[in-house]
């Protein structure tokens, strides 16, 4: 954003008036000015009731107690299986149709339902307890001739509020402009952490016209006579634009004046170093920054969610060939038989009518082959899964500024989301930033360069001590000498001038001592140089938003603020206009050496030759709405004839030559650098050049169009360029972004699994690949293609190329014919944002993206946030890729691509919390990367697909046991199980262990999964198999459920058949005892499946499979003591009582339970897996041998059966972790001795 502070008359010219030493000149006098719309969004001081607005009722609640019930249920019955048992529901209620009792169809569902609506309304409680806290905050409004406490939500657009020191505990509840503050200044100091994640404190300020109203006095003197005209609402935290006008007592406006975001306050945020505050309410409730960045983002469609919908539906086509079977073969039967006298009466409907009415019947019948509780207990399992992922210790680091008032703490993993759990596990494609994601963003100054005489020589530039540092030994006598126009100035010393003052750190004294300042900035480098400064005896002691204090050799010096052009990722720099002591004007810049955007970096700005005095072709254009009159104001401004005083002559071709060098040098050493120029200012030039920016603001404000912020920008930075041009080299510095612990060998870790990696930077291309070779992205002493247009076309700039076309596709082949002639992934592509905007055109897309398949990683540099996140949609539109794209990052720059990205991963850094707020999963680290991956992806998944598998595979026992039994009961739909035995079977009875498996199972323990051998293999097999989750999985199951149903039943079927068991009184046996028995057989059988499948055994795993057993016998044994008359009303009918007791006494009974509860499955199951192991055995089961088995050398297999190790589908080739070699002038990680696994670890694992 732009923020243009302040300004003061520079030395005197001929024919210029003095300016007055203590007034400020009047922001934007220029005549020509844009009409300012008076439709437009107002407010008017301390006078609400001109205008009416939202109230600012905040509420971040979902639901309220009237739209609560039918809103939740609208929700629930969008799933299939919900719409499925709602129609059973409807079905069970018509009389005649339903076998069973119909409450208990109606019950699991309601279950089911006020399960969710309890999840939903906790959270929602919890939410309606955050805005009534929030709501009720104390406000002091100024009502009458006093200021008032009142509640937040009595404030009103127009209102002013008084905000102090004691009042930090309550940040701001509205977004207001600053009017007037205790400072002389108008300064603010202001805390955003709420809003943005940012705790370094920024600095705000009153404008001038305005920061005169101090008293209540003042207030009510001037109540509605100041009228803001503002933008309307946006999101965009950064972007804010409007204008004031007075209104005379003849009922007339006055000139306007313009105001920017550096004038207002964001709601949430907290005022610092401040005494007091008075701000004039722009925006409230929903409409204020915080309101309008609080939407509740909808649930993405995901592949759990896919897939269990398309099971669901699978089961529903296998029902109804089963239901239209079964009521073909009732017809049949109804025909065959309807002269038989004993059912004769049940007979007489027509063929066409039994087929309908037993179509319903079934329907009901077999809705328990669908589990009616999947969708909530994986929702349950899903939520407890990110709780481990939040607990988890290994991912936990020990962090400063994360506790209250910047305390230390620790931090671990923060997931925002469930449904992206099975995700993490198939990740195909990570695309990483650079700075502070692979490093640890705490930039560290390493030396630099300075012009020395003529140009052709330069102090400092070597690559070794001590001739890196031109600063070293530095010293001057005061500080009025750092920044002069004297020709004979030390050229270090304007080095220094632009490190110490071009920059937005703000100094920070200690209060116990005074002497001591440490600085704070959104920046890290800006706080290094400044840092490294006061360690060569420049030290900056005060900072306000109009001047900069420097202290040096014990003297202090102030220089004045005249306007601060901030960074922007179009310009690639940063700006500031001073005015010295001795009265002169500088521009001090600082930026990138050359970047293919706006301005072409800091050697086209110094090099006087590419400046002409005309407007960049790009903007004389007008492409939107409304932008005319500021491209005429933008013409015109360019046209100025003069530009300065004692212009500096142009930079020599050898200069150029030296930086460049220089630069790649460091580039080459992974180093950061940036490049300083400085130049001179006419005093009447910068008059001109600052009326005619704020005419060019102000005319912005009628632009129109979906890309209006964005074509503002562009108007204003061109704007800014006018400024920013003939500089003279003023030298350029190096520093240092260790890299994080730990890597190189996780990056290596997801190579060896066949993960592309890309690196999205916006460093220039020469420090990413240095990195990248350092953190081993880029194979050392493999194959690294840089396809780079400017290299490509013989010309070192952009403009001067004539056919980038023709040589971006040229490049392209080049790529395609290495690759094409070198094995799968060996190939690293470097390359810059043109080239990959010629790429990515519809021409040669296609073709990039066929050949990005098999690369091995990739080193993007210079790249914007739009391009980062140009790059991820376009990977994720690629035909065929048959995985999850992940993109990770740590600051603001980053969000386009995390948006973007199917899984997006913030890094919990010091850039701000942007990065982790837009997140899916914030992490501390880049190495906790392959923990989440490995450890709870790979767990996410294998838990889930365990407990959706088994929960289908016990219904489907349950059901086919139904469908064995019509066969004997002429396919009448007569259930063959107890009503409430079946309505609670689900829930109750198995609903535990499917639970807990999908919470807490594990296959393998975390040591194979992270080690860098058997760990990559596993991950890959997992995703490009999708192990767990495939066509064979889910046939496995339905085999097994068949299998098991088969003994279930037909294992009892002899004893129904001849009902024999011998009871000592002579009492024969009912359908209901059998019924019983058979459900019983479901019930062990299921729970012995579940018993032998866990292979992490924990108190909870066992603690569900005892309570299941448990619990049934329970039930039963007490739901057989109950009469039928104990029921009032017959509302649970029941033929159950005395079955227990009945059951309890047969010795048939306890030899069937024993079979199938501890025989079948472990017979059949079992068995099956020995099969599979000796002749048909995998890399996961080599793994598990060695993890239960290592001090065996040998697989146990037949001698038939291939040998794992030499298999190449089941076993790949996987180098050592010996085999990460770093260069040694590359960059150092932070911990340089860590341990590297042993001997005798790597010999057991790689085994």
């Amino acid at each position: 954003t732009v923020s243009v502070l302040y300004w003061r008359g520079g030395p005197m010219q001929p024919g210029d008036t003095a300016p007055d030493a203590n007034q400020t000149a009047p922001f934007g006098n220029s005549p020509k000015r844009a009409p300012i719309d008076d439709a437009a969004r107002v407010a008017y001081l301390g006078d609400p009731a001109q205008t009416s607005y939202c109230s600012n009722v905040f509420i971040s609640s979902m639901y309220t107690w009237w739209n609560f019930v039918p809103v939740v249920l609208l929700n629930q019955f969008k799933l299939i299986s919900n719409i499925y048992f709602g129609l059973n529901v409807v079905i069970a209620l018509i009389p005649g149709v339903s076998p069973i009792t119909p409450i208990t169809a109606v019950l699991p569902l309601i279950i089911v339902l006020g399960t969710a609506m309890y999840m939903e309304g906790t959270e929602d409680y919890q939410r309606h307890k955050a805005d009534q806290k929030n709501n009720s905050a104390p406000v002091y409004i100024l009502e009458g001739r006093e200021w008032v406490k009142k509640k937040s939500t009595d404030v009103k657009v127009g209102d002013l509020l008084r905000v102090e020191k004691s009042h930090q505990q309550h940040s701001l509840k509205a977004d207001v402009l600053i009017i007037s503050s205790s400072d002389d200044d108008g300064q603010v100091y202001v805390e955003t952490s709420q809003l943005d994640g940012e705790t370094s404190v920024k600095f705000k300020k009153a404008v001038r016209e305005t920061q005169i109203l101090q008293t209540i006095d003042d207030f009510i003197d001037k109540k509605g006579k100041l009228k803001v005209v503002m933008d309307d609402p946006v999101k965009d935290l950064y972007k804010w634009q409007g204008s004031a006008r007075w209104i005379l007592p003849d009922g007339t406006e006055s000139a306007p004046f313009n105001l920017n975001v550096e004038n207002t306050i964001w709601r949430s945020s907290s005022i610092r170093r401040t005494d007091w505050m008075v701000g004039l309410v722009l925006y409230t409730g929903k409409e204020t920054k915080m309101g309008l960045n609080m939407e509740h983002k909808p649930r993405t469609v995901n592949t759990l969610d896919t897939r269990l919908n398309v099971a669901v539906l699978a089961l529903f086509i296998l029902q109804n060939i089963i239901m239209i079977i079964l009521c073909a073969q009732s017809a049949s039967f109804a025909v065959d038989h309807k002269s038989d006298w004993y059912i004769e009466t049940w007979l007489k409907a027509s063929p066409y009518e039994t087929f309908f009415l037993n179509y319903l019947t079934w329907f009901i019948l077999l809705s328990f082959m669908i589990p009616i509780s999947l969708f909530v207990t994986v929702r349950f399992c899903l939520r407890i899964q990110i709780k481990l992922m939040d607990m988890d210790q290994e991912m936990m680091v020990w962090m400063l500024g994360v506790g209250e008032e910047g305390a230390a703490g620790w931090v671990g993993c923060k997931p925002k989301t469930s449904y992206k759990n099975l995700e993490l596990s198939n990740v195909k494609y990570i695309f990483s930033d650079k700075t502070g994601t692979l490093t640890e963003n705490k930039m560290t100054y390493v030396g630099g360069a300075v012009p020395s005489g003529n140009g052709n020589t330069w102090v400092g530039g070597g690559l070794e001590a001590p001739s890196l540092d031109p600063l070293a030994g530095f010293h001057i006598t005061h500080p009025n000498q750092l920044l002069t126009t004297d020709p004979d100035t030390p050229a270090r010393n304007k080095l220094m001038a632009v490190i110490v003052l071009c920059n937005t750190v703000v100094p920070v004294q200690d209060e116990e001592d005074p002497t001591v300042f440490t600085y704070e900035g959104t920046s890290p480098d800006e706080v290094a140089l400044v840092t490294a400064a006061k360690q060569h005896g420049v030290v900056m002691t005060k900072r306000t938003t109009r001047s900069i204090t420097i202290s040096a050799n014990g003297k202090e010096a102030t220089f004045n603020i005249l306007a601060v052009l901030d960074f922007s990722s179009n310009r690639k720099m940063m700006s500031i206009v001073l005015q010295t002591p001795q009265g002169e004007l500088i521009l001090l810049t600082k930026g990138a050496d050359s970047h293919e955007g706006l301005g072409r970096g800091m050697f086209e700005r110094i090099d006087a030759c590419t400046n002409d005095d005309a407007i960049p072709a790009e903007f004389t254009a007008t492409e939107e709405a409304g932008d005319a009159e500021a491209v005429r104001l933008l013409k015109e401004l360019w046209t100025k004839a003069p530009i300065g005083v004692d212009t500096p002559s142009p930079i020599h071709q050898q200069h150029v030559e030296l930086c460049t060098t220089t630069l790649q040098g460091y580039g080459r050493k992974g180093w950061r650098t940036l490049v300083f120029g400085w130049r001179q200012v006419d005093c009447t030039w910068f008059n001109t050049w600052k009326a005619s920016f704020e005419s060019i603001r102000t005319a912005t404000m009628a632009l129109k169009g979906p890309h209006r912020d964005h074509r503002k920008e562009e108007l204003e930075d061109a704007a800014k360029l006018s400024m920013e041009r003939e500089l003279t080299m003023g030298g350029l510095v190096a520093y240092e972004d260790m890299l994080q612990d730990e890597v190189p060998e996780t990056i290596k870790f997801f190579l060896d699994a066949d993960v592309a990696v890309w690196m999205l930077t916006g460093d220039k291309l020469e420090t990413a690949i240095e990195i990248a070779k350092s953190c081993n992205l880029a194979k050392a002493g493999g194959l690294l293609f840089e396809a780079h247009l400017a290299k490509a076309a013989g010309s070192p700039s952009l403009a001067r190329r004539e056919e980038p076309e023709v040589a971006a596709k040229n490049l392209l082949q080049e790529l395609k014919d290495l690759v094409a002639a070198n094995p799968p992934n060996e190939v690293t592509l470097a390359t810059d944002e043109t080239t990959l905007s010629y790429f990515l055109n519809d021409k040669n897309q296609d073709s990039f993206l066929e050949v990005s398949k098999k690369l091995r990683s990739a080193v993007c540099a210079r790249l914007t946030p739009k391009m980062k996140g140009t790059i991820v949609k376009a990977c994720m539109n690629m035909q065929e890729m048959n995985g999850t794209v992940l993109a990770i990052g740590d600051g603001g720059n980053d969000v386009t691509m995390i948006n973007e990205a199917h899984v997006g991963i913030g890094i919990i850094g010091i850039e701000g919390r942007a990065a982790e707020l837009a997140s899916d999963y914030a992490i501390p680290r880049f190495r906790h990367l392959k923990r989440l991956l490995t450890i709870h992806g790979k767990f996410s998944r294998y838990r889930t697909a365990m407990c959706v598998g088994y929960s289908f595979y016990k219904n489907l026992v349950l059901s086919l046991c139904q469908v064995y039994f019509a066969i004997f009961s002429g396919y009448s739909a007569m259930t063959l199980f107890d009503s409430w035995l079946l309505a609670v079977i689900n829930t109750v009875f198995t609903g535990a262990p499917p639970f807990f498996m999908g919470c807490f199972e594990k296959d393998l323990h975390e040591e194979p999964l992270l080690h860098p051998v058997t760990g990559p293999v596993l991950y890959k097999q997992q995703r490009d198999e999708n192990l767990y989750m495939n066509a064979k999985s889910a046939a496995m199951w339905v085999g097994t459920a068949v299998l098991h149903s088969v003994f279930v039943f037909w294992f009892w079927y002899p004893t129904m058949q001849q009902d024999d068991l011998d009871q000592d009184d002579g009492r024969t046996s009912d359908l209901a005892t059998h019924g019983a028995a058979i459900i019983t057989g479901v019930i062990l059988v299921t729970i012995a499946k579940a018993v032998a499948h866990i292979r992490h055994h924990t108190c909870l795993q066992f603690g569900s499979i005892v309570f299941s057993y448990s619990f049934y016998f329970c039930f039963i044994a007490v739901y057989g003591s109950i009469a039928m008359f104990c029921f009032p009303f017959s509302v649970c009918e029941t033929q159950f009582y005395g079955i227990t007791a009945y059951l309890f006494g047969s010795s048939k009974f306890y030899l069937y339970c024993f079979f199938i509860g501890l025989a079948v499955p472990y017979i059949t199951d079992v068995a099956g897996l020995y099969v599979q192991r000796q002749w048909y055995p995998t890399y996961l089961d080599v793994v598990q041998w060695n993890e239960f088995y290592p001090g065996h050398e040998e697989w146990p297999i037949c001698c038939c059966a291939p040998t794992p190790e030499l298999d190449p589908d089941c076993m790949k080739e996987v180098t050592s972790q010996s085999d990460v070699v770093q260069d040694p002038g590359a960059p150092r990680t932070a911990n340089e001795d860590r341990q590297q696994p042993d001997a005798d670890e790597q010999e057991v694992w790689g085994r």
